[in-house]
């Protein structure tokens, strides 16, 4: 039944309803973007799966699918699916509960009937997979303090009387003159102090005798440099670090670990779950058949094999793997 399970998850994720014959009809739903304020989070949007009990009747599609996955006639699909639907049942009465894989668990109520509890971790919106929350940086426990604004005076406010001890200085005129003085000494000395900036310059006081700075221009030898050998000169330009990246290979099965529609977006996550430990992540170009960037954990040469390193890493990494095959 396991293999039953994830091929159910598999279709909700490209289909909004997947009715079991005689069993009932998995729909999904959109929800927008969720905010958990006892968590202080944003939660990404959702599809998430719901059970109708009165979707009964059979459509053909469910063994349509059935039959292409198993390689086998639509009648023998047909049968081994009212099979799986007579077993389904069969558990839920003696046991009381069902675990359908990732998408929830049955019950029965006190009216004999069937109630299904979703399993609020599993999301069948391609769009956001792999997103996680983003938390507002803090807590529930902690309380947001409003600023405090401090009361400036304004003029009004202000003492209309000055004390003497904060009585200003006054000036005589006489410190301004000083003043005056001494700015004038100042500039004149530094005018005739400094040197004209000019190829002439006077010897003395005589406006008429001027001396002619004469400029001697030294001719510098320099020696020729000595040429340079191509095959010792090293190579110092460094290669940036490129992404992971690779077409999908319709021979290889990959363990599908998050999507996304722009590459820049793939990156992020790459880095990710690479900083996760997970050294063997690269990213699956998209093609024409395909609209997304994939984010592939490992390969494996079957689909068994697929399912099951999936569900190895689910337990061991706490991580959710699709396993896919290129078109």
């Amino acid at each position: 039944m396991t293999e039953f399970y994830t091929f159910l998850e598999h279709l909700l994720y490209d289909h909004e309803c997947v009715i079991i014959p005689q069993f009932g009809g998995f729909v999904v739903n959109a929800q927008d973007f969720q905010f958990n304020a006892k968590e202080n989070k944003i939660y990404p949007k959702r599809k998430c799966v719901a059970f109708n009990e009165k979707l009964k009747t059979d459509d053909r599609f469910l063994t349509t699918e059935w039959a292409n996955k198993q390689s086998i006639s639509q009648k023998e699909a047909s049968i081994e699916i009212a099979a799986i639907s007579k077993e389904l049942k069969s558990q839920i009465l003696s046991q009381g509960y069902l675990t359908i894989g990732e998408l929830g668990a049955f019950t029965l109520n006190t009216e004999n009937r069937l109630s299904f509890t979703p399993n609020p971790d599993f999301n069948a919106d391609l769009t956001v997979f792999g997103l996680f929350p983003v938390s507002l940086g803090y807590t529930h426990q902690h309380k947001v303090v409003k600023p405090t604004l401090e009361v400036i005076p304004i003029a009004e406010d202000l003492p209309t009387t000055i004390s003497e001890e904060y009585e200003p200085v006054k000036l005589s005129r006489s410190v301004y003159v000083y003043a005056f003085i001494a700015f004038l000494i100042g500039g004149l000395g530094a005018f005739f102090l400094t040197e004209p900036a000019s190829n002439q310059s006077q010897s003395s006081l005589n406006p008429i005798k001027i001396e002619k700075k004469e400029t001697v221009s030294v001719k510098a030898t320099v020696a020729p440099a000595a040429p340079i050998q191509m095959d010792t000169v090293q190579k110092n330009t460094i290669d940036a670090p490129a992404e992971i990246s690779a077409e999908a290979d319709q021979n290889v099965i990959y363990l599908i670990a998050a999507s996304f529609q722009s590459l820049s977006q793939a990156e992020k996550g790459l880095k990710e779950f690479k900083s996760r430990g997970f050294d063997q992540a690269e990213i699956i170009l998209k093609n024409e058949q395909t609209k997304f960037y994939r984010i592939s954990l490992g390969t494996e040469h079957s689909m068994d094999a697929g399912y099951a390193k999936a569900s190895e890493l689910k337990a061991s990494k706490k991580v959710d793997i699709w396993v896919y095959k290129a078109l």
